[in-house]
């Protein structure tokens, strides 16, 4: 009896140590699955942002583009001077419509259709423009130029030009000038533009209608 006991107990502890191994193996297995699956998540946290990420080539076609120039167009070029609105300190490329246009003179000077202000017309490289400041006075451009308040002479000047490389065409920039309300009179004044030199502006055929281009003589 004592015997059978005994192998009764030895089958029994077998079978345990048999189920205890089971169990361990399955709750190693289940320990490893849980240890890889941290690691996945741990790597995925780690290299998760640059799933989404862009080259720096990418980056850059996807960046919003700089905005334009003010007074310019979308592409920060100036406007065609048909199209800019008729205001002091306004630019734009060519000629507005009723202007003629020279190839032998570098600046000129015509009375715009809305009273009190000009055109200033300079012809030059396109990529290097020159601009006239957006107020004229009168006589303000001293003796030593020739040109005093008594003269009654109205004067433009000009922005002082940018270094640069510049392109070796040869195009017309307009720019809008307001001039002294006791300069618009309806009679020839004289102009000077600048240390360029010095012209006769003659009035508008017409009201509503630009004035004679007054080219200065090269």
């Amino acid at each position: 009896m004592r015997i059978e006991r005994t192998n009764r107990s030895g089958a029994a502890a077998r079978t345990l140590t048999r189920a205890g191994a089971s169990a361990l193996g399955i709750g190693v297995i289940a320990v490893l699955a849980l240890a890889g699956c941290a690691q996945a998540d741990t790597a995925g946290s780690q290299t998760g942002g640059s799933v989404s990420t862009s080259s720096p080539e990418e980056s850059d076609m996807t960046s919003p583009s700089p905005s334009a120039s003010d007074g310019g167009s979308e592409d920060g070029k100036l406007p065609d001077a048909a199209d800019m609105e008729l205001a002091a300190g306004n630019s734009g490329r060519g000629l507005p419509p009723g202007l003629e246009g020279s190839t032998d003179s570098t600046v000129g000077v015509a009375w715009a259709p809305e009273s009190g202000l000009l055109y200033v017309v300079t012809n030059g490289s396109s990529s290097c423009p020159t601009f006239a400041e957006p107020q004229a006075t009168i006589g303000s451009g001293g003796k030593s130029a020739g040109v005093a308040a008594a003269d009654g002479v109205l004067t433009v000047a000009f922005v002082p030009a940018e270094d640069g490389i510049c392109t070796m065409d040869f195009v017309p920039t307009t720019t809008v000038v307001e001039v002294p309300a006791e300069s618009d009179t309806g009679q020839p004044v004289p102009v000077q533009l600048g240390d360029k030199g010095k012209v006769e502006l003659q009035p508008r055929s017409a009201d509503g209608e630009p004035g004679p281009v007054a080219w200065l003589d090269s």
